[in-house]
């Protein structure tokens, strides 16, 4: 079902990007803009609730003042405050969390180009008998004993490589960019990196990949302050986080984190989605955040809690 409603939708994209430019790279990154123009709308919508959560926060201060001594009853204050305002814990976070499952269709299409962008068909008995030959040939002693079925599913990007060595052009894919092959794995980097040193640069286009997993790291902790600074947060020892905030910091550590794993283990192809993704994020935050601060602050609207309005009624009668 995954594979229908997100890997095959997204191949067939990239393929008709692929097919103008004949470059797997720049794909990607006209891909990735077109994923990030379809969000836009949902940026927005997280935009305007971290405004709000901005606009709230003198609020919140007040509840944690009155119930820093009820834990429970500040959290369902809080929650009533958010509820009143519509405002999601997690609205910041949707637009990231969203792109997970965009991340795992985008890995099954990288690992598998031949499948998704020429439509090879690995069950036919011809394109078997030819994945076995490039690989007798091609193939190092860790990689002989595959079977077709782990070469198809784990190996098509080697196979294309081998075509291009045997001059079989149909099953070539351009993964070249930047001086760089976006079908190896920035791990790989650690193997060479003692002959860089040495002065051997046989393998430089493989050591740079280590460029795409710092680039990456830097971009989604560039992203995630980007947001935190929009919608306020600021850390204050003296008060107790509320959930939202708690959450935020959360992602602040976890999405980095992950994001050097992922873009470290897997074809770098997933790494400069993620780059060019949190560049245009942070860029997209910028602009947003220009936008609302030239509209009528009458345009975002927080609602009061009752009880907070009767309270202040009171005091103006004491006076």
């Amino acid at each position: 079902m995954f594979e229908y409603i997100i890997t095959r939708p997204m191949g067939y994209i990239i393929e008709f990007i692929y097919n103008l430019v004949q470059n797997y790279g720049i794909a990607i990154i006209l891909f990735t803009i077109i994923i990030k123009m379809l969000l836009f709308p949902l940026n927005i919508k997280s935009q305007k609730a971290m405004r709000k959560q901005q606009k709230i926060q003198p609020i919140m201060q007040e509840l944690q003042k009155k119930y820093a001594n009820d834990q429970e009853k500040l959290n369902r204050e809080m929650m009533k405050l958010y509820r009143d305002n519509n405002i999601s814990m997690s609205g910041g976070c949707l637009p990231m969390l969203i792109q997970m499952p965009i991340l795992i269709g985008l890995y099954q299409v990288i690992q598998r180009p031949l499948s998704f962008l020429l439509h090879v068909d690995f069950n036919e008995p011809d394109v078997i008998r030819r994945v076995y030959d490039l690989r007798d040939r091609f193939a190092d002693a860790n990689m002989i004993t595959r079977t077709e079925e782990q070469l198809a599913n784990m190996n098509q990007m080697n196979i294309s490589q081998w075509a291009a060595q045997a001059g079989q052009s149909d099953w070539v894919i351009n993964f070249n960019m930047f001086f760089m092959n976006l079908a190896n794995v920035p791990s790989a980097a650690f193997n060479y990196i003692g002959e860089v040193i040495q002065g051997n640069f046989a393998h430089m286009d493989i050591v740079l990949l280590l460029l795409i997993p710092i680039l990456a790291v830097a971009s989604s902790i560039g992203s995630m302050k980007v947001s935190q600074a929009m919608s306020g947060q600021k850390k204050d020892k003296n008060k107790p986080a509320d959930s939202a905030a708690q959450m935020s910091n959360t992602m602040m550590w976890m999405m980095p984190v992950m994001t050097g794993f992922f873009t470290l283990t897997l074809p770098a192809g997933i790494g400069l989605y993620w780059i060019i993704s949190s560049v245009l994020q942070i860029i997209q935050q910028v602009g947003l955040n220009v936008y609302f601060n030239h509209k009528k602050e009458d345009e975002i609207i927080v609602t009061i809690p009752e009880s907070r309005q009767n309270n202040g009624k009171k005091r103006k009668k004491h006076r």
